[in-house]
């Protein structure tokens, strides 16, 4: 048995996709980004009672380098927040859900 297709007959097709907008970010926005991620890995590492050092040490980089991701001063790699958040115990989207609920950017900074 074989299937035959004829060109003349209607063809049911998804819709097109929507184009994708162009959504550059600004250096502030990388900048406050980089800020809340390092936040929540601060308060991750300190609810664990965990050290600078202690991190450091799991992932395989300074401890000076881990205070950097963590004052935002320097930004992360998705391979260096996977063995954070390894080391932290957490999946890698528990740095990106204060991200996720603008709300309460707010209730963090206090």
């Amino acid at each position: 048995m074989s299937i035959q297709y004829s060109l003349s007959e209607p063809q049911a097709l998804a819709a097109p996709a929507p184009p994708l907008r162009s959504a550059p970010i600004d250096a502030a926005t990388t900048r406050y980004v980089q800020e809340r991620l390092g936040r929540a890995m601060r308060l991750r590492r300190r609810m664990l009672d965990l050290t600078l050092q202690d991190v450091a040490s799991a992932c395989g980089v300074t401890f000076q380098q881990v205070h950097k991701y963590e004052a935002g001063l320097c930004s992360v790699s998705a391979a260096q927040l996977w063995e954070i958040a390894t080391a932290l115990q957490v999946p890698v989207a528990y740095f990106y859900e204060i991200l996720a609920r603008p709300q309460d950017w707010r209730a963090v900074e206090a």
